[in-house]
């Protein structure tokens, strides 16, 4: 999943966890899995048409996407956050863990079975990336009902603060359409470095929208 990761964080985030930080834990887990592989701690290569979805075998990713690695970075992420950041609180600190583990929940809807029970078990995955138009509208269908449920909470300070959420939507929509249409990546290493590129765009855009708005109540 790739889009679809960020409808758990617009929907959580508002109050207590700001837009920004939701989007830093949503994709916790591929924010290490791109360097894990530059440095060839995780292992993937690029198939072309290895599903109708995307051109990636991911086939070795134990410290990321492992369901027990999984939730050992869900834990210590939310009490890191919780300790650091002391306005959101022991609470504020639970969001954050769901919003690190629901990375993985939602990857297994998605994914063929690559991803490990702990390093080294069984693999698991529903595969929904095998039917392409049902996962591109299962991603784009999810990030539109968390945005429309972040809206409902937040107010804009301005035109800037209408308007920057719905140029996120469309930001985050394109780049799912063109990785789902775009041409086959050259290798994993190129799929890791615009991948990361990527996620620190949309943080960045989430911090400009944290900027613009507040929330309602």
């Amino acid at each position: 999943m790739f889009v679809g990761h960020y409808a758990p964080a617009a929907a959580l985030a508002g109050g207590r966890i700001k837009l920004w930080h939701a989007f830093v834990a949503v994709q916790f887990l591929d924010l290490l899995w791109a360097p894990f592989i530059l440095l060839g701690i995780e292992k993937a290569r690029v198939i072309e048409s290895f599903t109708q979805a995307n051109h990636l075998d991911l086939y070795y990713m134990p410290w990321t996407h492992s369901l027990v690695m999984a939730l050992a970075w869900s834990i210590g992420g939310g009490l890191v956050y919780a300790f650091l950041r002391k306005s959101a609180g022991l609470l504020g600190g639970l969001i954050i863990g769901i919003l690190i583990f629901s990375h993985w929940a939602t990857d297994y809807l998605m994914h063929v079975p690559d991803l490990a029970l702990w390093p080294g078990g069984e693999k698991v995955g529903l595969g929904l990336w095998q039917y392409g138009s049902l996962s591109l509208g299962l991603e784009v269908g999810l990030l539109t009902i968390g945005m429309v449920i972040y809206l409902a909470k937040t107010r804009a300070h301005n035109m800037i603060g209408t308007m920057m959420p719905l140029l996120l939507v469309a930001l985050l929509i394109g780049a799912q359409l063109y990785g789902h249409f775009g041409p086959v990546p050259a290798n994993i290493e190129t799929v890791a470095i615009s991948g990361l590129a990527s996620y620190i765009i949309f943080i960045v855009l989430a911090a400009i929208v944290d900027r613009t708005r507040h929330a309602s109540s």
